[in-house]
């Protein structure tokens, strides 16, 4: 499809030319109340700007198979329109949270992009490639059957203005004829979700949403109401409830009209945990019977697992024993959270499987963890090959 510059975006483009110094572009992207009226306009269209620059959608594109993580690099990342087939369905990587931006950050140029999109998806997309042992259902890799696409964002920014990014960027790249699957990380479903729910999504260019520990309603960690020992992983969590989109993962009890009540529920003292935000999208059922959902489920017994990396250990023993309790999960959202409640058209509880792991990682760097995370990819991807030929 054929792009083209708005006036709005024309507009922006000359104004910044007009600045010139990148000293005084830096000093603004955070506007200040001390200033003149001009010079807080002029700074409100710099971050509106910006705020715009910090997302992208790209083509994973490679002619090497069998790829090792540790050799994929910016250069196997490609504009979407690259040597496209329109004949192949695509699957759409989206990652999870981030924990080294913060949306008033400077703009990220596209090597911090592509590395923001690695620290998710370096063993995933790899396992794309493997095209001597691929999912049971494919002849070849899964690369060679479908084509491969990664959207990275701001996760520090708001859930929802990610979700209208993400489905403008969807309907600049495809169109309602194409075949679009979204693989999805934990905030990844949230933002999937509120991207198909967005007035935007015009030409419904999502055909199905798998989610991998998402939390779908919230996670204690970025809830106020939650009481545990926070101690080991305190700063991590301080982060997440200090930005909007952490905010936005908190969890919520499903109080609203529509939205099933979830057990266990977060209450201190007369105060419920609620998150208007997801108990709005959650309460949107029209978008459920296109959604799968993978939960992994640790277990209160298995928090100290070989296979699990240290943090998922600490927050595994941190949920199994705060207040209330959250028995399953995968070490950050609970199993329930995980399900959608037992809402989504197909469900799917993974064992002994922590957060990162859910998105084919294997970081704590086993090789019982590798083959586990293989096995994972493989469940996920013989589900995709079923619901592209679906579609």
């Amino acid at each position: 499809m054929k792009r083209f510059l708005s006036f709005r975006t024309l507009f922006l483009f000359f104004t910044l030319l007009s600045f010139w110094n990148c000293d005084y572009l830096q000093d603004r992207i955070t506007p200040s109340d001390s200033k003149s009226l001009g010079d807080q306009i002029k700074d409100y269209i710099i971050s509106a700007y910006f705020a715009e620059q910090n997302h992208a959608l790209y083509r994973f594109s490679t002619v090497i198979p069998n790829l090792q993580p540790q050799n994929l690099s910016p250069l196997y990342f490609q504009d979407p329109y690259f040597q496209r087939d329109n004949s192949k369905a695509k699957i759409v990587f989206i990652h999870g949270w981030d924990f080294a931006e913060r949306q008033t950050d400077p703009p990220t140029d596209f090597n911090r992009k592509v590395a923001n999109l690695l620290g998710t998806w370096n063993q995933g997309l790899a396992f794309t490639t493997d095209n001597a042992t691929p999912p049971s259902s494919y002849t070849g890799s899964v690369y060679d059957n479908f084509e491969i696409y990664v959207f990275t964002y701001r996760t520090s920014d708001y859930i929802e203005v990610n979700g209208r990014r993400f489905i403008d960027s969807l309907n600049a790249a495809f169109n309602s004829s194409d075949k679009v699957v979204v693989v999805a990380h934990s905030m990844g479903g949230l933002v999937s979700r509120a991207a198909i729910q967005h007035a935007n999504n015009t030409e419904n260019v999502i055909d199905h949403i798998v989610s991998l520990g998402t939390p779908y309603y919230g996670s204690p960690y970025s809830s106020p109401q939650y009481t545990g020992d926070l101690t080991a992983i305190g700063t991590i969590i301080k982060f997440m409830t200090d930005t909007p989109g952490g905010q936005g993962l908190a969890y919520t009890n499903g109080i609203s009209a529509g939205v099933d009540p979830i057990s266990p529920t977060i209450v201190d003292g007369t105060n419920q945990a609620f998150n208007f935000f997801l108990e709005t999208i959650i309460a949107n059922t029209s978008k459920d019977s296109i959604t799968t959902v993978y939960a992994g489920n640790m277990g209160a017994g298995n928090c100290g697992g070989t296979d699990h990396a240290a943090t998922y250990q600490a927050a595994c023993t941190v949920i199994t024993n705060g207040n209330p309790v959250f028995a399953s999960s995968d070490g950050i959202v609970p199993l329930a959270s995980g399900l959608l409640n037992s809402r989504a058209g197909t469900e799917h509880t993974v064992s002994d499987m922590d957060h990162s792991q859910m998105s084919f990682r294997n970081e704590g760097g086993t090789g019982g963890g590798l083959t586990k995370v293989k096995t994972h990819f493989d469940n996920v991807f013989n589900e995709v090959f079923t619901i592209v030929s679906g579609l």
